[in-house]
């Protein structure tokens, strides 16, 4: 009998043992293992961001999300984020799954989670149906918008009649350097990675050698995220897109423009058949030049004539176009080299989100974007050649690639 009972005791302190070692070793895996909180699905409609939250895991761990299924082209295990949160927008419906790989330390987690995409519920715009600022600088052509009486908000009403249907191909005048717009989609246009994802519509720069009408001025572009949901192009959601000129020795930061409108008062200047003021508008620049717009007589106001203020200053970038005459000895007709991408009025007119960068040089990183800010970024000094000192830029809208493309949709013409 007592030996019964030691062998049962023995047999208790056995499974005892084991028992605590199971344990240990669990306890042991779990405090290697990050518990991740994440929902497990959600759904949203195409071109909408959809902001994907996970728990944090401390300031030194390490984020990485993977595609795991990809409807559309079938191409998985694709990095797409490396931060807490993912913000992801799709073109095409359709399920989509991702996996959340998190390390911190010796610890390391995983989870997942689906996307529902589905159709967006009403037929978004492929082209600009927003201006919310038109400021062009003084020009010959800039008043073209503009009737007796308008107020500002006449006038972008007048503009946008202009590109809201872009194929029709009619131009905006952005007038001399510092001229702007400001415009903006119905939705927001997709950032797809390694893609360009929307064009802009400008002036002819094509035979920019040949013996034809001035080509327009390039304008940079800067875009913005509604990442507030408010509808507007707020001040801090800027971000400048970074073309193939921003890094020449011959651009220019800081430069700046002050146009001074001529007072009533002040006499006109004219030794000519062909222009009613030779000293129109007064100009000066940060290079310390200074000099006067001729005004032809067959052409209106070179101010904004809805503009309140008698001098404006603009100041930003400059980039060289190298301009010249088109022909010795006359100032009517001059060449000029129009930048290869990333502005209005360049060869390629197609423009990459991923060219962003926020006002330190940072990619910027947006999932798409909803607005466009364009500003003349040339000015040279061209005498009496019946145009501003400072050569216009000219805009005519632009078009979201990827609902052309989804739609097939025939493209605006440049």
């Amino acid at each position: 009998m007592k030996k019964n009972v030691t062998r049962f005791l023995l047999l208790a302190v056995a499974f005892a043992f084991v028992g605590c070692s199971s344990d240990n070793d669990k306890a042991d895996e779990n405090a290697n293992v990050i518990d991740i909180a994440l929902q497990a699905k959600y759904e949203t409609p195409t071109f909408t961001v959809l902001d994907i939250t996970a728990s944090a895991a401390g300031a030194a761990a390490k984020y990485e999300w993977i595609m795991t299924k990809n409807p559309v082209n079938k191409v998985t295990d694709s990095i797409v984020g490396d931060t807490k949160d993912l913000r992801f927008t799709a073109i095409y419906a359709g399920s989509y799954e991702f996996t959340l790989n998190v390390t911190a330390d010796n610890k390391k987690g995983s989870k997942s989670t689906i996307v529902n995409v589905t159709n967006e519920a009403t037929s978004y715009n492929p082209y600009i149906t927003s201006i919310f600022d038109f400021d062009p600088a003084p020009g010959m052509f800039v008043n073209d918008v503009y009737k007796e009486g308008f107020s500002k908000e006449d006038v972008m009403k007048t503009a946008l009649g202009r590109i809201n249907e872009t194929n029709v191909g009619y131009l905006l005048d952005l007038g001399g350097f510092g001229g702007s717009i400001t415009v903006g989609f119905d939705h927001t246009v997709v950032n797809v990675p390694g893609s360009v994802d929307f064009v802009v519509y400008g002036g002819d720069v094509s035979n920019p050698k040949g013996s034809k009408a001035n080509p327009p001025a390039p304008g940079l572009i800067y875009v913005a995220y509604d990442k507030n949901k408010n509808g507007k192009p707020d001040a801090d959601e800027w971000y400048e897109i970074i073309g193939s000129q921003h890094a020449k020795a011959n651009t220019v930061k800081n430069f700046k423009v002050t146009y001074h409108k001529k007072g009533a008062e002040e006499p006109l200047v004219s030794g000519s058949a062909l222009f009613s003021d030779y000293e129109h508008i007064f100009c000066e620049n940060s290079d310390g030049e200074s000099f006067y717009l001729a005004r032809p007589k067959s052409r209106k106001e070179f101010y904004p004539l809805w503009a309140t203020q008698t001098v404006v200053s603009y100041e930003g970038l400059k980039l060289d176009v190298d301009f010249a005459p088109a022909r010795a000895n006359q100032t009517t007709l001059w060449n000029s080299n129009p930048p290869e991408w990333g502005y209005v009025n360049a060869i390629n007119p197609n423009i990459d989100i991923d060219w962003a960068v926020d006002k330190n040089g940072n990619k910027a990183n947006l999932p798409g974007i909803d607005f466009i800010k364009v500003i003349n970024c040339v000015s040279e000094p061209m005498g009496l050649c019946q145009q501003q000192s400072s050569m216009a830029t000219v805009f005519s809208g632009a078009g979201d690639l990827h609902i052309i493309k989804k739609y097939n949709l025939k493209k605006a013409k440049k």
